[in-house]
């Protein structure tokens, strides 16, 4: 996928987030769900960032911390493991809080800056 697939396919994600906080009666119950779509947005987010910055991307999130911290985009990359990490606290645990979507709504707001400078 080249630069603007990737931010097209933020752009879409990130619309179904949007959907998703209009219909939420349940922010707790919901936030596996807004957390994959937030790390799937970042992570297009990210890709489009780096086409742009540096010429190259990662096509999957597998290895997409080493690639940024090799970029020297370490401040990125650890929130990318941010998320990560969340994304495994609410997808795969027990882990559910309102909180932790406040959080990665932030980082995800950092992020999208950064690729657009």
């Amino acid at each position: 996928m080249n630069a603007n697939g990737h931010l097209e396919k933020a752009r879409a994600l990130k619309g179904t987030l949007e959907t998703v906080f209009q219909s939420s009666t349940d922010i707790e119950r919901d936030a596996p769900a807004i957390v994959e779509l937030i790390y799937g947005i970042a992570f297009h987010l990210i890709a489009y960032g780096t086409e742009l910055k540096y010429g190259q991307h990662k096509d999957t999130h597998v290895g997409l911390p080493r690639l940024l911290r090799q970029l020297d985009e370490d401040r990125i990359a650890d929130m990318f493991d941010d998320l990560d990490r969340y994304r495994a606290g609410r997808w795969y645990g027990g882990r559910w809080n309102g909180q932790v979507v406040d959080d990665c709504r932030r980082i995800l707001s950092e992020i999208e800056k950064w690729a657009k400078e």
